[in-house]
């Protein structure tokens, strides 16, 4: 038993539902891959980002991501390393751009595999250590001193990751069903400068934001 009762499950979920909905590095993610690979490369980045929070969640009953929170310098190498990631992705994204205008007859967007999604989601996650501070600030609220620590800390988790698992594959749903549409050259180009500015604007963000 993991000793959480159901309105501590109910408001967690809730929180979960409005940290998804919420436009972030993830969304942006998730959604460049559903246009660029289809609803596969979509899921296949879901199930990376989850994967990474699977690795933060560890870490924060091992204290590693407890460790962010105390060790500034710590906070402040991953911190940077995650916002020069999210610019690369953003630059990738507005060279994509060139690429269309050069050759507009081509129409069509590079297909990206399932795997690329996948580590997409992984390396996005690794690389963001707001998440580990929430995992360390979110699961002290929910787990009561007389509760089981890694069995609540189990459900937890799998409730953020069928939360994240539904909303984002639907999201991208939604973005794929248009298909062709989004990848007509004007519209192409349009969509990887909006994408392109919003990964480089959450790098710069998080680079000069610390918390």
């Amino acid at each position: 038993m993991t000793g959480l009762s159901w309105a501590e499950m109910g408001s967690f979920v809730v929180l979960c539902l409005l940290l998804a909905a919420t436009p972030g590095v993830n969304l942006t993610v998730v959604l460049r891959c559903a246009r660029q690979g289809g609803q596969r490369a979509a899921i296949a980045a879901t199930i990376g980002l989850t994967l990474g929070k699977v690795f933060w969640a560890v870490g924060s009953i091992l204290g590693l991501a407890a460790l962010l929170a105390t060790s500034r310098v710590a906070y402040d190498v991953l911190r940077l390393a995650g916002a020069a990631y999210l610019i690369w992705q953003g630059v990738q994204a507005l060279r994509s751009i060139r690429r269309v205008v050069l050759h507009p007859c081509d129409g069509v967007v590079p297909e990206l595999s399932a795997f690329g999604g996948f580590r997409r989601g992984v390396i996005g996650d690794l690389l963001n250590p707001k998440v580990g501070i929430f995992y360390t600030t979110a699961f002290p609220q929910f787990i009561g001193p007389d509760d089981a620590v890694v069995p609540a800390a189990t459900a937890l988790l799998v409730v953020h990751a069928a939360v994240l698992m539904t909303w984002y594959p639907g999201m991208s749903y939604l973005l794929s069903r248009a298909g062709r549409r989004l990848r007509r050259p004007g519209l192409s180009a349009v969509l990887d400068g909006v994408m392109g500015c919003a990964l480089i604007s959450l790098g710069i963000r998080l680079a000069v934001i610390p918390l």
